[in-house]
């Protein structure tokens, strides 16, 4: 067994995600793949431990709070990388998920991690601005955005009535500060709830906000 394995394992279990060689395998392809074409797309600032750290577990780190929401297609707003898309769509297997990126180099990159990843039947890439898309998904989610109340109605415009917008965000006192500007922009249209979700081997304030489009 390898450190990253190591790493890797050790932060799944953590979690309480149940795991297989295979995931581990499909995990450690994907980061390499991050790794290598890094520079030229410049996803991340970071690489080794810290990227496996702050970026994979950290994107599955709410992974239970999310199973707690009734959804069957989630969008990932801005992925980039795809983070937190694959490694959410590697333990959420019975979701569709689909990688929202206006890049086009980053769209491609993406459209080669699925099929890497053999991801095909249950991941789909969208190449375009978020402001420009018309479809409507149950859940849309997001990590290293925008501020809520900079964006926030066009992730809304996103949901179907009754879905739920999940963004990864860091400290509670940015955070509420957010929420009640949120409550001006939206006049009510929300509900909402913030739930502190512990990175395995990180010690950065990290939550979950749960947002409910209620209209």
């Amino acid at each position: 067994m390898t450190k990253r394995d190591d790493l890797l394992k050790s932060g799944l279990d953590a979690i309480g995600l149940g795991w297989t060689e295979e995931d581990i395998s499909l995990l450690n392809l994907y980061i390499s793949e991050i790794e290598l074409w890094n520079t030229k797309h410049s996803f991340v600032k970071a690489s080794g431990e810290d990227l496996i750290i702050d970026h994979i577990l950290d994107s599955l780190s709410p992974i239970k709070v999310l199973e707690r929401y009734p959804f069957t297609t989630l969008a990932d707003a801005g992925s980039g990388a795809g983070l937190p898309g694959i490694p959410l769509s590697l333990f959420l297997k019975d979701k569709k998920i689909f990688l929202i990126e206006r890049s086009g180099k980053r769209a491609g990159f993406l459209q080669n991690e699925i099929g890497l990843l053999k991801l095909k039947n249950r991941v789909s890439v969208i190449e375009s601005p978020v402001e420009t898309i018309e479809r409507r998904f149950d859940a849309v989610t997001f990590r290293a955005f925008r501020q809520l109340d900079e964006y926030a109605e066009h992730l809304f415009n996103l949901l179907l009535p009754g879905g739920f917008l999940f963004a990864y965000k860091g400290k509670r006192s940015v955070i509420d500060g957010e929420l009640a500007e949120l409550g001006h922009l939206l006049h009510g249209e929300l509900v909402s709830d913030v739930i502190k979700v512990e990175v395995p081997f990180s010690d950065k304030e990290r939550h979950m906000v749960i947002l409910q489009r209620t209209q």
